[in-house]
């Protein structure tokens, strides 16, 4: 195959264009509802990034969702570069946008099968194995036949590509007619999509006032914007309380128009509890046009949850690497021990590297064939780190109570790691927990255990299943850590490789500084 080819081929592959063969939902908005020329665009969206307020999320907090407004851009495209504004240039994996369906009846929530989504900017790949895992539900299904007319996803799209760096990919959900007990099924099926790295969207315009959209609950004078306004934050606050029941109640006791209420509950459902909720920007159709007579209402609003535990200081990799030699002589002594071994181990000991010398949680883990051999640690830094290494070496591998101990045959077959940790944080509750980023610790009553950061990815678990098999491990049943269990997570760092490898290291930090 000729190396251009090749080359064009890989970097289809790698910016997530669709190639022959793909289904592609066509762009159905441009050229009407907002620009349909890519340069035209192009220079909309970033000129009215620009020139969006510059909010951005309290220290200690990040943006993990986003309700913003879909009507053609000449009416809320201000309103949404607010909100997206707070998100430019961040980098996620995933993007599940939450719209209404406005032109087809149906109950649950569908997604039209697609490979990816095109807009002048280019094609958004669909995330296949997220959709996938979806529609094990009943509740999720491929949406109605014929012409897609639905706006309330699409218009977002632009948005997205122009703020987010590249690289997400896109779960449309377009949401139906929901009954009391869909909410918790379907936030049950979409929850463990919901990791550090996965970005929820729901699009939705608030009131629409006037004649034209059969709603006029009061009159059309002078107090009009007051009443709208005040009619929009009433909506508003019962998103600020996280309170799904009491956004659904409000939407029927008031009746206010707010087209995509129920995607705007199912995300309610989805939060945790710790989430909070900032209104970015609020404005009018009637304010834009001078015009109450008919007025649709626009909110950007952002919703954060606390960072979990600090990403590690950083660690300079010699001293890594010294801790990493020390742990495998140290096993080496243990269970072969020699005057020469236990000499090694004293002469690395008697050059510390500063930054060992600091307390620390560390863990030691030996591997035997890619299979775990032993793993012991100290959660909390109650030793200094080398003093730790030190007996977790010894203690995975000869007193873990779920192996045997490490008989000198296996030496040479052994794989070892050294983890060191940051200290722990409690979590408000288990939606805290991100896969991949955080270790977690479980406690219930007398009850607890833990799991490194690399666990549940080795394993290729989810949060729940990792949840599941965290508290088999405490030796609670499979489902006790959804109710009365205290969560901590935390970060690491990590070096590993062959012992036999790391017992002969001699190079820069092996033995001295």
């Amino acid at each position: 195959m000729p190396c251009r080819l090749v080359a064009a081929l890989l970097l289809l592959a790698v910016s997530g264009m669709a190639v022959a063969g793909e289904r592609v939902r066509p762009a159905a908005l441009a050229g009407s509802w907002y620009p349909g020329e890519a340069a035209e665009l192009g220079s909309y969206l970033d000129r009215t990034l620009d020139a969006a307020p510059a909010w951005s999320a309290p220290e200690g907090e990040r943006v993990r969702a986003l309700i913003a407004p879909h009507a053609g851009y000449a009416y809320s495209g201000a309103t949404a570069a607010a909100g997206y504004r707070a998100l430019r240039g961040q980098a996620f994996d995933r993007v599940i946008l939450l719209g209404p369906s406005h032109h087809a009846a149906f109950r649950g929530v569908a997604i039209a099968d697609a490979d990816a989504w095109a807009t002048p900017l280019g094609e958004v790949p669909i995330d296949a194995a997220a959709v996938t895992r979806l529609r094990a539900s009943s509740l999720v299904g491929t949406g109605p036949e014929g012409p897609d007319r639905e706006h309330s996803l699409e218009i977002q799209l632009p948005f997205l590509q122009r703020a987010l760096a590249p690289g997400w990919r896109l779960v449309p959900i377009l949401v139906g007619r929901l009954e009391a007990d869909d909410y918790a099924a379907l936030s049950g099926a979409i929850r463990p999509l919901l990791d550090g790295r996965t970005l929820v969207v729901v699009s939705t315009d608030f009131t629409h006032y006037g004649t034209r959209f059969g709603y006029v609950p009061f009159a059309a004078d002078a107090d009009v914007a007051g009443r709208l306004e005040a009619l929009d934050k009433g909506a508003l606050a019962q998103i600020e309380a996280r309170d799904p029941k009491g956004f659904l109640d409000y939407q029927e006791r008031t009746g206010i128009t707010a087209c995509g209420f129920r995607p705007v509950a199912l995300l309610l459902h989805l939060l945790p509890s710790e989430a909070r909720a900032y209104l970015v920007r609020y404005d009018t159709s009637g304010a834009l046009l001078g015009d109450y007579r008919s007025s649709v209402s626009y909110l950007s609003i952002a919703l954060t949850i606390p960072d979990g535990p600090a990403e590690p200081a950083a660690w300079d990799p010699e001293s890594l690497r010294w801790l990493h030699r020390l742990a495998a002589l140290r096993v080496l002594d243990a269970v072969a021990p020699t005057d020469a071994s236990r000499a090694s181990v004293d002469t690395l000991a008697g050059a510390l590297p500063a930054q060992v010398r600091e307390p620390a949680g560390a863990f030691v883990t030996l591997r035997k064939g890619g299979r775990l051999r032993g793993c012991i640690g100290y959660i909390a830094p109650i030793k200094p780190v080398w003093q730790a290494v030190l007996d977790n070496a010894e203690a995975a591998a000869l007193r873990d109570t779920r192996f045997r101990a490490v008989e000198p045959g296996e030496l040479n077959d052994l794989d070892i790691e050294v983890s060191v940790l940051t200290e722990p944080v409690a979590i408000a509750d288990w939606t805290g927990f991100e896969v991949g980023r955080h270790g977690i610790v479980l406690v219930k009553g007398s009850r607890r255990a833990v799991f490194l950061p690399d666990v549940a990815v080795e394993q290729g678990w989810d949060r729940e299943q990792t949840l599941t098999h965290l508290a088999r491990k405490a030796g609670l049943p499979a489902d006790g850590w959804r109710e009365g269990a205290q969560y901590f997570v935390f970060t690491n760092h990590k070096h590993g490789g062959p012992l036999q490898e790391a017992i002969a290291d001699t190079g820069p930090g092996a033995g001295s500084q």
